[in-house]
């Protein structure tokens, strides 16, 4: 029998010296290594603390018999080949013992030594193959395991996706269905935060006219952590680096500021609303747990974005078209009405110049009469006059610049009282000025800003009652100089306060109405007020009076106001 390649290691437990020493000298000539017991308890001791590779056994020894050796090795080393060397007579003993745990035997008395080598050859190569199969049992089972991840992995993959899919899906209809674009976004905003499995998300839309976003819809915030400020300059901050780049931006709380971890969020992306090469607002989600978004969650947010982007901006052209066909109609409305209005301002003192002038032509009017005649014809040609002049200022007021020069205060508001002092003289109205002889002057166009203040005279004194007062009082702060003009006339109901400043707007519209014009008078003093970077406020009580107040910047660090603005108190 051919030696083992490399030197292994065998045990004999055996009581008989002769047997012992016997196979010990003739395995170590085999190329064995070997070491024996005289019992089983020194047996086990050896075994337990040094490696061999086989152990041979005796079943008949004192102190510790060979089935109570097998019982306890089979115990610690499961592995280790055991080989029963029982004799002739005690074979039921030996079956007994493999049934245990025992690999083989070997009957006493040896006759043939070389037997010994093949049972050994046997067991080891028996112990090879286990080892060989419990090998590719663990790489099995590794590849099961590895298999059962990949398909686990898989399916979670197949999941999302599919996931993903009926979102984008879902998405799409929103975008499509739904002409409320605050319910729009928010239902896009909760799909999304579901679809990623996040803690909560905001959408900011972008006013590129302030140069800031404000948010449009929340989804899964407590109003208690809901991000501030509401208002977000594009200059500060990832959201504004977000518009500014059009690029998505991935944050976590342990590399940016402490802002995020006051909000109880670990980790945040946020995805700019595109439409085209504009950006139209931001979308953000984040979590409360640090997470790092996968590329295909980023360009899934990113896809969603884009959608929104477009759908954004075509409801905001959509609105637009709305608000200018509005505008549209509105203005054909007042054209309709001015036109209703010049033509019964028009056609009546034209009537009665025209009655006048051919009843002058005839000579059929004594001197009196005829004096009569041309007082009226005066009156009405002054009237047209005026129409025509308020017509012809808002024009200018488009077109041509204001002359700035040095105006006294005190000196404007005289000349505006004389300017309506026959109307008030007519109606036995009392017009009662306060101005301060140490006003200082202010810049700006004298004859603009006394037609302005004109038109608001006027108005006091046509809707008040005869014999009644119109006050006029100038005062100074330390920014504006403040003209108030107040009457005790009709008033102005308060749903009509905010449109009575408006070109060709009369309370009453209607061809019979009780007292004339055609709404211009407002509006041309409004104009002028604003183009001197000042503005108009309105107090009044139906049935009690109308205070207007002028308030004039008295220096050119003055803020002027946005067009159109008319204060109502």
């Amino acid at each position: 029998m051919k030696p083992p390649d490399s030197a292994k290691r065998v045990l004999i437990i055996d009581d008989e010296a002769i047997i012992r020493h016997t196979l010990a000298d003739f395995l170590s000539e085999c190329g064995y290594q070997t070491a024996t017991a005289a019992d089983g308890v020194q047996g086990i001791e050896l075994a337990q603390n040094e490696p061999f590779d086989i152990v041979l056994v005796d079943l008949r020894m004192p102190r510790l018999n060979g089935m109570e050796v097998i019982a306890t090795l089979r115990q610690s080393h499961p592995n280790l080949p055991l080989v029963v060397i029982s004799g002739a007579g005690v074979l039921q003993d030996a079956i007994k013992a493999i049934r245990r745990g025992a690999w083989d035997y070997i009957t006493k008395p040896i006759a043939d030594l070389q037997e010994i080598l093949i049972v050994i050859d046997r067991a080891l190569e028996k112990a090879r193959l286990r080892v060989e199969r419990d090998r590719y049992q663990r790489e099995l089972e590794q590849l099961n395991r590895s298999l059962d991840a990949q398909i686990a992995r898989q399916t979670a993959d197949l999941r999302q996706q599919n996931r993903e899919l009926i979102a984008l899906n879902r998405i799409a209809n929103d975008i499509n269905s739904l002409d409320d674009l605050d319910l729009m976004l928010q239902q896009v905003l909760d799909t999304t935060v579901d679809t990623l499995q996040a803690d909560g998300g905001v959408i900011r839309l972008y006013d590129p006219h302030r140069q800031h976003l404000t948010i449009a819809a929340t989804s899964h915030l407590d109003p208690s952590i809901l991000p501030i400020p509401a208002v977000v300059p594009t200059s500060e901050g990832p959201v504004g680096q977000v518009v500014q780049d059009g690029q998505p931006w991935v944050w976590h709380a342990d590399e940016s500021s402490a802002a995020c971890r006051s909000r109880n969020f670990a980790s945040g992306m946020i995805v700019p609303l595109r439409s085209g090469d504009q950006t139209v607002g931001t979308l953000c989600v984040a979590t409360r747990e640090r997470r790092d978004f996968s590329p295909r969650e980023i360009n899934l947010v990113t896809s969603i974005s884009n959608q929104l982007g477009v759908a954004i901006a075509r409801a905001r052209y959509a609105a637009e078209i709305e608000q200018a066909n509005t505008e549209l109609r509105r203005l054909d409305t007042l054209r309709e009405q001015f036109i209703q209005n010049v033509a019964h301002e028009l056609r009546t003192p034209l009537a009665l110049v025209r009655g006048y002038v051919d009843m002058l032509h005839q000579e059929d009017l004594n001197a009196q009469e005829r004096k009569m005649a041309i007082k009226i014809v005066s009156q009405r040609v002054e009237a047209l006059v005026e129409l025509v002049d308020a017509i012809t200022t808002l024009q200018e007021l488009d077109s041509q610049p204001l002359r700035a020069e040095t105006i006294a205060p005190r000196e404007l508001v005289e000349t505006a009282v004389q300017m309506v002092r026959q109307r008030a003289n007519r109606t036995r109205i009392t017009i009662d000025m306060h101005c301060p002889p140490d006003t200082p002057p202010l810049i700006g166009d004298f004859e603009r800003l006394a037609q302005a203040l004109h038109q608001l005279l006027d108005n006091a004194c046509k809707f008040s009652p005869p014999e009644s007062v119109v006050s006029v009082n100038v005062q100074l702060t330390d920014e504006t100089l403040n003209i108030s003009i107040s009457d005790q006339g009709i008033g102005i109901p308060h749903e009509e306060q905010e449109r009575i400043f408006e070109r060709f707007y009369q309370i009453d519209g209607s061809t019979t109405r009780r007292y004339g014009g055609t709404g211009l008078g407002l509006a041309v003093a409004k104009e002028i007020i604003q183009a001197h970077g000042g503005h108009i406020t309105l107090k009044s009580t139906v049935g009690q009076g109308s205070t207007f107040t002028v308030h004039l910047p008295i220096n050119s660090s003055f803020p002027s106001p946005p067009p159109g603005t008319v204060i109502i108190l």
